[in-house]
């Protein structure tokens, strides 16, 4: 028996507690709708939503994109923008357009932005009292791509020619201002090690977006370029003097040097004496008064080309 009423007191103070709880809730709440019932007076800053702006045209980030207006409501209307970001319509077709800039004026615009409010708040002021939208002309510009590679390959293998990037270019369309100062558009990293086979792959650009007002006719560009067995030649070649001052006969040594170079097996085969160049110009001395030989003609696809001599000496007979 006992147990039973402990059980009944304490079912009747929980009850008192959850009443208790209701009863701060419910006054909380009305003081809250009584609040949020009376007239404030505010400024709120809104954001520009552009409309109409004419294809061909682009608004400059410079251009002032902010409104505040200060108006009486209730407290109900100042609810909402704790939780939005508010903004106000601009149509462009209401503005003056003169020299290279759209003309809003609130002398003009005052009763646009109050048909925005509901017929309950009172529009005080709005500032600023004048924006210019500056814009400029959209312009189509071609730009090249550049790979940003860090390739590694397997000992003994190469790009047999060079990468391709396909496409090469893409066409960016936006205010002419903002394309001149973009003569390229890289790559996202191009990272593989220890390749032994061909490469084919997707990748990204590297794309501007700080003005969200550029347009890219790419975002990707497909990286391909042939992989091959290279191997390390050399071949001697004569050398050849030039521009000797008239009446002026010299003999000069080593006649020949060897050139170093790194091609693809395949390639190795096909390449020949007169397919390399060397030639010393003699009115480009070195400081110690000797020719310098320099490679003038070369295959298209050698690398790492280099000689084995690197000054010729000579005497004026």
């Amino acid at each position: 028996m006992p147990k039973i009423k402990s059980k009944l007191s304490r079912l009747y103070q929980s009850k008192k507690v959850n009443v208790l709880a209701l009863f701060v809730l419910l006054a909380l709440l009305f003081s809250l709708l009584t609040k949020l019932s009376r007239d404030y007076t505010k400024t709120i800053s809104f954001d520009v939503e552009m409309l109409n702006v004419p294809d061909e045209h682009v608004i400059l980030k410079d251009s002032l994109q902010k409104i505040n207006v200060t108006m009486t409501s209730y407290g109900f209307s100042f609810l909402k923008y704790y939780f939005i970001n508010p903004s106000l319509k601009v149509d462009f077709n209401n503005l003056k357009n003169s020299n290279q800039s759209y003309l809003w004026t609130k002398n003009n615009e005052f009763q646009n932005v109050a048909n925005q409010f509901s017929t309950s708040a009172v529009i005080n002021s709005i500032s600023p009292d004048t924006i210019y939208f500056n814009y400029d002309s959209y312009f189509v510009k071609t730009i090249p791509i550049t790979l940003n590679e860090d390739v590694s390959f397997a000992s003994g293998f190469d790009v047999d020619d060079s990468y391709i990037i396909q496409p090469d270019s893409l066409k960016v369309i936006g205010a002419k201002s903002v394309l001149d100062s973009i003569n390229s558009i890289e790559t996202m990293p191009l990272v593989i090690d220890n390749i032994n086979a061909n490469i084919s792959t997707s990748i990204k650009l590297k794309l501007p977006n700080e003005n969200p007002d550029i347009k890219f006719s790419e975002d990707k560009v497909l990286v391909s370029a042939r992989v091959n067995k290279f191997t390390e030649g050399s071949l001697i070649v004569p050398v050849v003097v030039k521009n000797l001052p008239e009446g002026i006969n010299i003999k000069y040594f080593p006649k020949e040097v060897e050139v170093v170079f790194y091609t693809s097996l395949d390639y190795y085969k096909t390449i020949a004496i007169n397919n390399f160049k060397i030639e010393c110009d003699f009115t480009k001395l070195s400081l110690d008064n000797k020719l310098v030989p320099i490679i003038t003609k070369q295959p298209d696809k050698v690398k790492n080309v280099r000689l084995s001599t690197k000054s010729i000496e000579f005497i004026i007979l």
